[in-house]
């Protein structure tokens, strides 16, 4: 019987239990591996969304003490064991190791120790050390292969255990983060059905599309914590790969306790727990004066059992890339006003010793400086602003008055202060003539000039309480709220329009949830089922279409109900077969329902928008004697997309609101393989079609049939693909302590059209793309030194996103980073 130990709602009268046949001996090793699970089971600290960029800091521990601390993996595999023992001096004192494969334990400092490494299956592992200060030993356990009484107990990682639950989900490790990719965007971008929509180079808007959804409908989360109206001032790529564990991108259902209401999928962030004394610093320099560098600093009192952290990254980039204008016959110009510039730091304190398990504070303060490139005119002035403050607070207790009972309480506020800066006297064309402005008080585009000056508020609470009845059965509540106002200020724009077009608004909502997991059969059926339900209210101002009034106030609240479901069953130990389905909501933002106080206008009719949708998938996981991993997956999905919101111009000049769309119907099939070809050579392939049509019978609010019913939804790809290998060996250049890695990455994107294909010979078309990078990294002294170099688009293919914005060609990148443990 295979027990596969993986949730925190497994107590210890559960392992007791399924001991209980082994002879006495086998018992007491048992408990030895896994005595402090209750510890392993208590959830990391909440980390709002940009905890990643922070890092510790700390009064010094007492000068009698020092610590040691390390990791223990399987020495095939690589993956953390989790629950091992670690044993000194024979048994005196000891601990295991947590969900993430770490330990921490405090001893006399410069004090020669005797350390015994134990982990069921696994061969013991002996270690004699001299401990100072902070000493780090990371061990490698081999598997013996055998079995206890046919009990198996068998601790999986932490993407293990997420690729084998029940939803539909892509996990993206270390080894991909530490690729060829410069960030975020470039990890998500090779993963099975997944696009990005960039606009420009670095610091561009961009949009992460999951199964052909894209935009507002993904959620984007931070150590589960949704990024909310944060996300207004930084995105998920400003983060740096090097702060990132893990990256789990979840297709159609989103978790509960995640909250909110994501529609089309989900980005979760998972940043990484770092030992009692940590810095890490990293710098890289690229092509198109680009520059980034991010460091940590942390220190933890192990006695007191406060954690205090520092750290902060800057980014710089020129941008200054070539560029064809298809628009303009056809002419190659380099972009010159495309600066983007971005500052963010911020500190935290975390208690781990109080009442609660663990209560952290967050502040952070960012601020960001772009310059708008423009494309039709040759902008050489607007530029937009931002500046932002944000608190977080965090409370997580688990056993909450209650054995099984845990608690989450996660709370927040965002202060932003932001607006676009447009008041030149002047344009130009790109042939260099000087041309009158757009208004005679102003401005290089749209039709007003702007000097924003605008300010949003934003408070957001998340609660999450999860019981434990059993092995088998669990139930999870969960409530997500959310408040944002808005108090746009431009007195340029409102006297170049003539009218008051800036007016403050404030929109709450409030997602509950209630889930039920079921277990059965020793862990090979797993089930999910949600209930939820969405309650939203909105205050603004609306101005009537046929003549310029004085904004009148419209109040709104709606409530809608939705539901998913996520099935998983083990044929065998290698083969898994997933079943979903979902029908949810999702909430309007607080810019779709209540503008945004100038450009864009309220729309306090609009409704959310309604997916309908169902996935089915199987994934073959094999793991061979010398420790290589196969995986094979394939997942096909349906889904039907009501109410769609799009962004529309308006009868009132320069204006424009979000108006309901009408239907989508989505179909599609990803198919994935990945694994260890050889133990020096790894390789991974995938494949995604999907099929995004217009299914609206008639053009919205008229008896017209639709021209367009039956095509192709515009400037959304539908077959795209992505391949790679690497090549890593240690010490391949000699000497010790070394290891070196040799990176191949491809991605190809079919042709695709960016407006409604009525005929074959339709020129409004975005070229197939195939663009390849490579990269080689190099580290030194245990990893305490990394060298990388990487070239991105070895060969200068042109490519164009997003209605046929130009990307950046090939261009060199190099980083060294610097680790202190």
């Amino acid at each position: 019987m295979n027990i596969f130990i993986r949730k925190r709602r497994q107590t210890s009268a559960f392992i007791h239990k399924e001991i209980r046949h082994l002879d006495k001996k086998r018992w007491w090793i048992f408990v030895l591996n896994n005595f402090e699970f209750r510890s392993f089971f208590k959830s990391v600290a909440f980390r709002c969304a940009l905890s990643l960029f922070l890092s510790v800091f700390a009064y010094s521990v007492n000068a009698q003490k020092a610590v040691l601390y390390g990791t223990i993996t399987d020495a095939a595999t690589g993956e953390a064991l989790i629950g091992a023992s670690v044993i000194i001096d024979n048994g005196v004192f000891g601990t295991s190791t947590d969900r993430n494969g770490n330990y921490t334990l405090q001893i006399p400092n410069s004090r020669k120790a005797r350390l015994l490494f134990k982990y069921i299956g696994y061969k013991d592992e002996r270690r004699e050390i001299v401990v100072k200060d902070s000493t780090r030993c990371d061990v490698s356990l081999k598997s013996t292969g055998k079995q206890l009484d046919e009990v198996t107990v068998t601790m999986r990682s932490d993407i293990r255990r997420l690729k084998e639950s029940a939803m539909p989900i892509s996990v993206i490790g270390q080894r991909q983060l530490q690729g060829t990719a410069s960030n975020i965007n470039d990890v998500l971008a090779r993963t099975v059905g997944v696009t990005i929509r960039n606009t420009g180079g670095m610091g561009s808007s961009s949009r992460i599309s999951v199964r052909g959804l894209e935009g507002k409908r993904m959620g984007m989360f931070v150590d589960e914590t949704p990024l909310g109206q944060i996300g207004n001032f930084v995105a998920l790529n400003d983060i740096p790969t090097n702060l990132i564990e893990r990256i789990e991108v979840y297709k159609g259902i989103v978790p509960y306790k995640f909250g909110g209401s994501a529609l089309g999928g989900a980005v979760n962030v998972v940043t990484k727990e770092y030992p009692p004394l940590y810095f890490d610093a990293s710098y890289e320099i690229g092509s198109f004066n680009t520059h980034q560098f991010s460091s940590i600093l942390k220190r933890t009192d192990v006695k007191s059992g406060l954690q205090f952290s520092v750290g902060g990254f800057y980014t710089y980039a020129g941008n200054n890339y070539k560029m064809r204008l298809v628009n303009i016959d056809n002419r190659e110009v380099e972009r010159n006003h495309d600066r983007f510039k971005k500052f963010i730091a911020g500190g935290s304190v975390k208690a781990t010793k109080w009442w609660f398990d663990e209560i952290k504070l967050e502040l952070i303060a960012m601020r960001t400086h772009q310059e708008i490139q423009g494309i039709d005119m040759d902008i050489r002035e607007a530029y937009n602003k931002s500046e932002s403050f944000v608190a977080a607070l965090n409370f997580k207790r688990d056993n909450f008055f209650l054995d099984g009972l845990d608690f989450d309480l996660d709370l927040g506020y965002v202060l932003g202060k932001y607006g676009m800066h447009d008041t030149a006297m002047h344009q130009y064309d790109w042939d260099g003539n000087e041309l009158p402005p757009v208004s005679p008080y102003g401005g290089e585009q749209n039709k007003f000039p702007s000097d924003g000056h605008n300010r949003s508020n934003d408070f957001i609470g998340k609660f999450n309480l999860g019981y434990t009845i059993d092995r088998h059965h669990s139930i999870n509540f969960n409530i997500y709220a959310n408040n944002t106002a808005l108090k746009p200020k431009d007195l340029l724009m409102d006297k170049a329009l003539g009218f008051r077009a800036n007016f403050p608004s404030n929109m709450n909502n409030v997602t509950t949830g209630l889930s039920y997991d079921l277990n059965l059969f020793d862990d090979r059926l797993q089930n999910a089922l949600t209930f939820k339900n969405f309650i939203f209210s909105s205050h603004s101002r609306s101005i009537d279409i046929f003549s310029v009034n004085e904004p009148e106030p419209v109040k709104v609240s709606k409530s809608f109900y939705g539901f998913s479901n996520a099935l998983r069953y083990k044929l065998t130990p290698e083969i898994m077969v997933k079943a979903a389905f979902n029908s949810e909501v999702r909430i309007p933002t607080s810019e779709e329902l209540i503008g945004n106080g100038y450009s864009i206008l309220a729309s306090p009719a609009l409704k959310p928008e309604r997916t309908t949708g169902c996935n089915i998938g199987a994934m073959f996981r094999q793991q061979g004697n010398d420790g290589g991993l196969i995986e094979l997956e394939v997942n096909g999905f349906y889904n039907t997309l009501k109410d769609m919101i799009r962004f529309t111009p308006d009868v009132i000049p320069t204006m424009a609101r979000y108006r309901n769309f009408g239907s989508v119907r989505t179909m599609g099939i990803e198919l994935e393989a990945k694994g260890d070809i050889t133990p020096l050579l790894y390789v991974y392939a995938n494949g995604t079609y999907q099929d995004l049509r217009d299914s609206r019978k008639y053009i919205p609010g008229t008896e017209v049939v639709n021209p367009t019913k039956g095509k192709r939804i515009p400037n959304v790809p539908y077959l795209l693909g992505n391949f790679g290998v690497e090549f890593h060996k240690e010490n391949l250049f000699g000497g010790r302590g070394q290891n070196t890695r040799l990176l191949f990455d491809a991605s190809y994107i079919h042709q695709y059209f960016y407006d409604f294909e009525m005929s074959k010979y339709q020129e409004r078309k975005i070229p197939t793309s195939f663009t390849m990078d490579a990269g080689i990294e190099h580290s030194l002294e245990n990893n305490r030194w990394t060298l990388a170099l990487k070239v991105k688009n070895l060969s200068n293919r042109n490519v164009v996103s997003e209605l046929n914005r130009p990307l950046p060609g090939r261009s060199l990148a190099f980083k060294i980073r610097y680790v202190l443990k």
